[in-house]
């Protein structure tokens, strides 16, 4: 049995709204991921829930950092002026040192970066261990044989 398919129009009713802004959000921000992975872009997702609740998504770079370079761009660029552009701009500022700030004050994000560069390395080590084991097969250690049918084998 198929889906009905839904008529992209204003949802009135509030519940029915929120229940689909829920369902849909986890899914965006998702394609968001993968278009970030697969065409390596730079990108900025923020969205506010019909009941106020912020939902966003960055790719690589913080989007502070996306917002400022696109603001930088020139207008022809961009699509048309900005207004209030220097406003713009100082709230970009502040947000980028108050996160900064943010981050200094919560461990927590920098134990997290921390424990996932420990898994890399230790993947690494492995990976390491496992090609040692591999070249020795290959080429043995000349001394470690007893006796000459060893060193025939």
């Amino acid at each position: 049995m198929g889906r009905v398919k839904l008529q992209i129009k204003r949802i009135e009713n509030n519940t029915n709204r929120q229940v689909t802004f829920s369902k849909r959000r986890n899914g965006l921000i998702k394609k968001a991921y993968e278009l970030s992975i697969l065409c390596d872009i730079d990108i900025a997702l923020i969205m506010f829930s019909p009941s106020g609740r912020l939902s966003h998504f960055s790719g690589r770079r913080r989007i502070e950092d996306v917002l400022a370079r696109y603001v930088n761009l020139p207008d022809n660029d961009r699509g048309g002026v900005i207004q209030n552009r220097e406003f713009l701009i100082r709230t970009l500022k502040k947000l980028k040192c108050e996160n900064d700030m943010a981050a200094l004050a919560n461990p927590t994000v920098v134990n997290s970066n921390v424990e996932e560069l420990q898994q890399e390395i230790g993947r690494y080590q492995q990976q390491l261990q496992l090609s040692e084991q591999r070249l020795r097969f290959l080429e043995p250690d000349p001394l470690g044989f007893t006796s000459m049918s060893d060193l025939e084998s």
